[in-house]
């Protein structure tokens, strides 16, 4: 099976990319030594995301309910969501407005977000579930809000509130609240019409040289073959690959109403801290990775080759996004045009 995309696209899902480590670059140069859990490595998540939202609200979505852990988090509430990157900063600094405080003041990694996306389908509203704990606890927070807002809407059929939860690998599978959620989604009680998983495997839950040494299985996804769940996996450092994947998991999940994975696979550039490196425990893996080219820097050398955008075109789109984050505010949708 092949995909094709169209220029204009090619060059959206390079803006996006760009943005992706944009953002990433930018916390680590300004903010060093804070907690930062990156999503390098597996920068795809973002033009991943987007792509659900804006195909889901053209093929009737109305609501789009995101869980997720602690790594890649920020991306999202600003590449996604389309979050103020001066409040996150502000939240870095650990400046609050008064005037506009709210709840308990909780760690920026842990705070949910919402917002109205638009798209050529209309507008989506898309929430981030707040998760005040780590790794997998919030997946039955997310189909519980879901299952509420389908019958709030009268959505039996799941077709108008799609629930997507985002998974570290080392998680996915370990955590028995993974299995316990599974197991639930096709009960009648509890069953949101399909989700999607995204796991984000970019080996840094167990830093081990051998998956035998983390799991029991062959891949980290193996888990959701308890209920016949499609798995995906895809290459993280080919965007369109993950594009095409996330355009058949939605196809899916829209078709058949049940879950589907996306097994992101992708590397991990930097741990939590500077301190926390998983270089100190697989130093020869990391040494090879700090070799590689990062996604955008793969595809945008792709698009040049073959005549899609200029090297020139390319360094701009990074001096602007990083014009904008020094402004503390993005002049563009997620949408990268």
């Amino acid at each position: 099976m092949q995909h094709r995309f169209s220029v204009e696209e090619r060059r959206n899902l390079l803006g996006q990319l760009t943005a992706a480590e944009g953002l990433e670059r930018y916390l680590h140069t300004r903010y060093v030594g804070q907690k930062r859990f990156s999503l390098e490595g597996a920068d795809a998540l973002i033009a991943s995301l987007n792509e659900l939202i804006q195909l889901g609200g053209q093929s009737g979505i109305e609501e789009c309910v995101l869980g997720m852990a602690h790594r890649g988090r920020l991306n999202v509430l600003v590449n996604v969501l389309g979050k103020s990157p001066g409040q996150l900063f502000s939240e870095f600094e650990g400046k609050y407005d008064d005037n506009h405080a709210q709840g308990s003041g909780d760690v920026k990694y842990h705070k949910g977000f919402s917002a109205d996306v638009r798209t050529p389908g209309g507008n989506v509203h898309v929430a981030l579930a707040f998760n005040p704990s780590h790794l997998e606890i919030v997946n039955p927070v997310v189909e519980g809000s879901v299952r509420a807002r389908q019958e709030r809407r009268d959505d039996a059929q799941g077709d108008r509130v799609v629930p997507v939860l985002m998974h570290g690998d080392a998680a996915f599978a370990g955590q028995g609240v993974v299995m316990e959620t599974l197991q639930l989604s096709q009960a009648r009680g509890f069953r949101t019409g399909g989700t999607i998983h995204i796991i984000i495997n970019n080996q840094i839950g167990f830093t081990t040289s051998d998956p035998r040494d983390a799991r029991s299985t062959t891949y980290c996804s193996d888990v959701a073959k308890i209920v016949e769940a499609p798995i995906l996996h895809v290459n993280a450092d080919d965007p369109e690959d993950v594009l095409f994947v996330t355009r058949l998991a939605l196809r899916y999940r829209q078709r058949f109403h049940k879950d589907i994975v996306i097994d992101l696979c992708a590397t991990a550039d930097s741990g939590t801290t500077k301190r926390m490196s998983p270089a100190a425990t697989q130093p020869i893996m990391y040494r090879l990775i700090r070799q590689h080219p990062s996604v955008r820097k793969l595809y945008a050398d792709r698009l040049i080759a073959e005549g899609a955008i200029s090297a020139d075109e390319a360094e701009q789109l990074v001096a602007h996004y990083r014009q904008a984050l020094d402004s503390g505010r993005l002049s563009c949708t997620p949408r990268w045009a």
